[in-house]
């Protein structure tokens, strides 16, 4: 008895009416952040931000609080997990471009940092890490 009351019950359903279609998204308000692909690969494309005293000082913070284990003090390969036995490290590019591709598509293993550093710490760090190698022997 139960079956035949669901039966009919959905048989019922047939003649519903389609429901009308959403509107189109209103555009972003003024001053909004962009997201998705578009926009993060617009943020994170050359030359990123401008390079002052801030944003070397950030990139410093950052570098050594996920960069140094591995990389060293001085971008050399010579962290602290290098010496318990992990394999060498290659020396950091100097290029910033490289390293934001390091740290944006885990390139030669590094691991990646798009869930810990937002696109301005990530230029961040690949700016100090520009001014690191040029500045190492």
């Amino acid at each position: 008895m139960k079956c035949l009351v669901l039966l009919l019950l959905l048989a019922g359903c047939d003649g519903w009416p389609e429901s009308p279609k959403p509107p189109p998204p209103a555009p972003p308000p003024e001053g909004s952040v962009p997201r998705g692909a578009a926009a993060q690969a617009r943020v994170l494309a050359p030359p990123g931000p401008p390079v002052d005293a801030a944003l070397l000082a950030e990139g410093a913070e950052r570098y050594g609080i996920y960069c140094t284990p591995c990389h060293g003090a001085r971008g050399l390969g010579d962290g602290v997990v290098v010496s318990r036995g992990h394999p060498p490290i290659a020396p950091l590019p100097a290029d910033p471009a490289r390293s934001m591709a390091a740290i944006a598509e885990n390139r030669l293993g590094a691991h990646p940092l798009s869930d810990r550093l937002d696109p301005r710490q990530r230029w961040a760090v690949a700016r100090h890490v520009e001014a690191l190698m040029r500045g190492a022997p």
